[in-house]
This record gives C-alpha cells, structure tokens and sequence, in this order.
C-alpha cells in the first residue's frame, strides 16, 4: 500500500508541479478524576482518586497535483496514568482500569484497519500511541472521484450522537477535540447532478478474526439529495461490522436554525453468532438564537446490544438508552466562551454533565478548563456501565498551525 502510494507521488511529481498544504495541532491536558462508588463496589474498579496526563497532536499534508492529491495525517499520543498499571490480585496481573478508555476516546484511532500502520505500547503507567490514521491517494474527474487507502469518512449532522456514519465516532462529549478514525480500503464518488450525490465504500478489517483469518469486510453506499433550497435526503445502506444496515437523514434549513432527524436499522451477525437486531433514531435541532448564544439539542434511541461487553463502550461514549440532550455554548467575550452540555437517560435517570470554558491566548493558541459529572446515577439494572462514568475536572492547552 505505501509502495503504490510512494510510486504514484513519485509519478505524479514527475509530471506535474506539487502544491503542498502543511497543518497541525499539539495539546496537552491534566485531570483529577474521582471513581464512581459503585463501580468500586460492583465492577472490580477499585481507586478512589488519580490524576491523568495528556499530550497528542495531528501533523496534517496535503499534496496537490493536476488532478488529484495525496493526503496524510499522522497523530502522537502520549498519556499517563497509574491506572494503566493496576496491582496484581491473588488471582494474578489485572488490565488497565476502564476509566482510560473514557480519558482518550476514542480509544481506536483507525475505525476500519487492514495495514497495521500504527504504534501502540502500554508499559507500567504510559501509554504511547503513534498513528497514521490517514493516508489515501485520490483522483478527480468531472463527474467521479476514487479514493484509495486510509481515509476519513465524514457525514451525518449528529454530534453527540451519528448513528449512520459507523466511521467516525463523535467526540461532542469528551475532553478529546482535532480527532478523526481512519478506514481503510477504497472509496468512489459518483455525481449524479448538482443535487445527488453517492458515495461507494469498499472497506476491510482483519482486526476482529486476526491477520489470518478472513476479512470483515463493509460494502457502503451513502447518497446525498438536494431536494429543496431547505431540505436535505441522506440514506445509507449495506454490509458493515457482520451486520446488514439501512437508514437515512433527513436535514431541513431556516433562517438561522436546523431541524434534522437520523434513523438506522442494524440485523442480525450474518453469520450467525448470537446477536440483537438494533435500532438507532436520532432528533435534533440547531439555533443561533443571538450573536453569541449557540443552542443544540439532541434526543435519541439506542437499542441497547445486551451481548455486548460491558468494558468497551464500542461507538457510543455514553452507555444510555433513551436520551436527550442540551448543548448551550455563549460567547462573554471575543476571548472567552462557555459551554454546557447536560444528557439525560430517560429511562434509567442518569444524567451528566459537562461544562467547559475556553479561552484565546492569542491567534493560534487556546486554554480551557473542563469539568464531567455524573449527577444522577441510573437506577436500572440493565446498564451496568452506567457505573462506570468518573467525575473530572481538568485543563488544557492548544496550539494550532
């Protein structure tokens, strides 16, 4: 793959004059969590408090020939922890403690992963991580477009919640910003008209059966309507994760608002392990109700996989049901913004909240400081993982080139 890559660069630069685009990001975080009594009672999560320490960073190229170009994307993440490195019991060596999964969501930088162009070592209270979770190769014709190798697929309007995009997982709800999951495999574009759109995806992953076992692959198709000045048709449809889906997003403009709904069926394992059929539905609305008042609110269903493992919190940061959402952001200053956001589970009363404010320092370089709060605890029984949400305070700097 990065011999094919190498060679149409190569080719490319023979022939025609390189336009080069080069940007990144480098942020560094510290938190102090406090454990959620539950989880240390029932889930073997047995800490009370610790602090969590945070860099990453993106280094972004983008190189422009005549007719094409090559992307590339390169992401560091080092972090530290004493809860990566957990005593032994006398039944032996124990697994990193659930909670750095939440710190770094998303915990998988490459969504669909077939070459392996990675680096990732856990040792004793580190955690090191060095990703190319970007790099494609991609040709533009008038009516066509082909894309292949590592690439981001970004669609869907959800962003606490994108249930029809299962390749790129939404951050809204975590510490975590300037992140994106990589697929790998081939994508073609195809330009019906000015106002339909499809996007073809040929997608592998050997990493659920192992390198030797038999890929898993995703045939996708997303298409995009225009049917109205206002109104936008998505739908998407295909083979993905052993699972055949089918749904769409409907998206529809005012003045200064967004009104759009998202809906997704998921079968069965087509090949027959013991599974649920699952339903995804997704309602929101978006308003910029002044100059500096931002409001998002999302309400959704989740049909919960009760096979699924408690410890992963697969494509859903929270481990909710029946939610809604209410996102405020408001601009005090040109300087300073606040952002709060409360998600509540209507069916186990769980709540959480988060609150963030951000501060420019200068052009390029920002600080904000952050807090996550479980304030009402699910009282079902059948979201165990519920427990596992911490309380955080922390902050962060972040620099842009």
């Amino acid at each position: 793959m990065l011999a094919l890559i190498s060679l149409a660069l190569l080719f490319s630069t023979s022939v025609y004059a390189v336009e080069t685009e080069i940007s990144g990001n480098l942020e560094a975080q510290s938190r102090h969590s406090w454990n959620n009594e539950e989880a240390k009672e029932d889930l073997f999560q047995d800490w009370d408090q610790e602090q969590f320490h945070l860099v990453y960073g993106n280094l972004n190229g983008v190189f422009k020939f005549k007719d094409s170009h090559i992307g590339v994307n390169w992401f560091v993440r080092q972090s530290y922890s004493k809860l990566y490195d957990p005593s032994p019991t006398p039944l032996g060596e124990r697994e990193p403690y659930i909670a750095t999964q939440i710190y770094t969501f998303p915990n998988r930088l490459v969504a669909r992963d077939i070459f392996k162009l990675q680096y990732d070592n856990q040792e004793n209270n580190y955690r090191t991580e060095s990703v190319l979770n970007k790099l494609y190769y991609q040709w533009d014709f008038d009516e066509h477009r082909f894309t292949i190798g590592r690439m981001y697929i970004n669609y869907g309007l959800g962003e606490i919640f994108n249930p029809m995009n299962p390749f790129n997982q939404p951050t809204g709800l975590t510490a975590i910003s300037q992140v994106a999951q990589g697929n790998d495999g081939i994508a073609f574009t195809y330009f019906v008209s000015d106002k339909y759109t499809i996007n073809f995806y040929f997608l592998g992953d050997k990493r659920i059966e192992g390198y030797d076992g038999q890929i898993d692959k995703t045939l996708w198709a997303h298409g995009e309507y225009q049917a109205t000045d206002k109104l936008q048709l998505d739908y998407v449809i295909g083979e993905d994760q052993n699972r055949h889906k089918l749904g769409g997003q409907a998206a529809y403009r005012l003045a200064d608002a967004l009104i759009f709904s998202q809906v997704l069926f998921q079968t069965e394992y087509v090949n027959k392990k013991p599974s649920d059929n699952l339903w995804d539905v997704l309602l929101g609305f978006d308003q910029q109700l002044t100059a500096k008042w931002h409001l998002r609110t999302e309400a959704g269903y989740q049909k919960r996989n009760t096979l699924a493992d408690i410890n992963s919190f697969g494509d859903r940061f929270l481990p909710t049901e029946y939610f809604i959402a209410l996102a405020n952001q408001y601009e005090f200053h040109p300087l300073f913004k606040a952002q709060g956001t409360l998600v509540h589970d209507i069916k186990s009363g769980f709540t959480y909240l988060i609150a963030k404010g951000t501060y420019s320092l200068t052009q390029n370089i920002e600080a904000e400081l952050f807090g996550f709060s479980p304030l009402a605890q699910g009282g079902e029984a059948d979201q165990p993982a519920q427990k596992l949400v911490t309380t955080d305070v922390g902050v962060a700097l972040r620099a842009f080139f």
